[in-house]
């Protein structure tokens, strides 16, 4: 089996066609992380979490990707560090804390033929969501301190499931006003919080452990990769064009997971 050739440190010793599909599928999977983490904010999961689920258990792919997107947040730090507005992560902190515990739960107790199902499906509808985001968003206000408790309860439960928190936070940081940079550090500075906050309990479901740390270690060279490429088309690329580039790709593999 591929993994056991990743835990010994000899990958491509006797690797046959089907180890070098997994191995090119965790590539995408760490280049696409980089991209949309560093270059975009978010939206991670929507596309990174399905592509891995098509080499590993797709609740191991959402132990692989929260150490890849730690390490690209480190990545682009310096490019995104002060260009935030806290004010919105202290308002959606509790209701976050509360939704990562209710994620959590489901995690533990979902078996994993039915979470691959639930995860292709959620991909599917994100993608859509993603699509539709500026006509969703015509009706959209800034919420009000209730409103706020739900939406960061949401936002928790989505990110622990399918690290997908990242379609729920758009729809509440557009009508805010933030703009540029501004925009894309508030969405750095919320994805930091919500993977601090999901380490523990990823550790304590075994979705985090020395396998798949191994593993983000051979991921790292396309992440900085991508993380570089993110940076790049983040000050020449509209993000509406990049989500719609990789739309279809969140489709096909979406309607993959719930099919198989």
């Amino acid at each position: 089996m591929w993994l056991s050739r990743v835990l010994r440190f000899t990958p491509f010793d006797g690797v046959d066609f089907l180890d070098i599909i997994d191995f090119v599928v965790l590539g995408v999977g760490g280049f696409l992380i980089g991209v949309m983490r560093a270059g975009f904010g978010g939206g991670i999961g929507v596309v990174a979490v399905p592509v891995l689920a098509l080499a590993v258990p797709a609740k191991s792919a959402l132990g692989l990707v929260l150490p890849l997107s730690l390490a690209t947040d480190v990545i682009s730090a310096r490019y995104y560090w002060g260009h935030w507005v806290g004010d919105h992560v202290k308002a959606l902190m509790p209701g976050m804390v509360l939704g990562i515990l209710i994620g959590a739960g489901i995690l533990d107790i979902v078996p994993e033929v039915w979470f691959r199902r639930m995860l292709g499906a959620l991909a599917c509808i994100f993608a859509v969501l993603q699509a539709l985001r500026d006509r969703v968003l015509v009706n959209v206000k800034p919420p009000g301190p209730w409103m706020r408790f739900g939406v960061g309860v949401t936002l928790g439960v989505v990110s622990t499931l399918v690290s997908a928190g990242g379609v729920i936070l758009m729809l509440y940081l557009l009508p805010q006003g933030l703009v540029g940079r501004t925009f894309v550090g508030t969405a750095w500075i919320f994805g930091i919080a919500l993977n601090l906050l999901k380490l523990t309990p990823y550790i304590f479901l075994g979705l985090i452990n020395f396998q798949s740390l191994v593993m983000d270690v051979w991921m790292l060279p396309v992440l900085f990769l991508g993380a570089a490429v993110g940076l790049f088309l983040n000050r020449r690329l509209s993000p509406v064009w990049f989500n719609r580039s990789v739309l279809v790709l969140v489709l096909g593999i979406g309607l993959k997971l719930m099919l198989s």
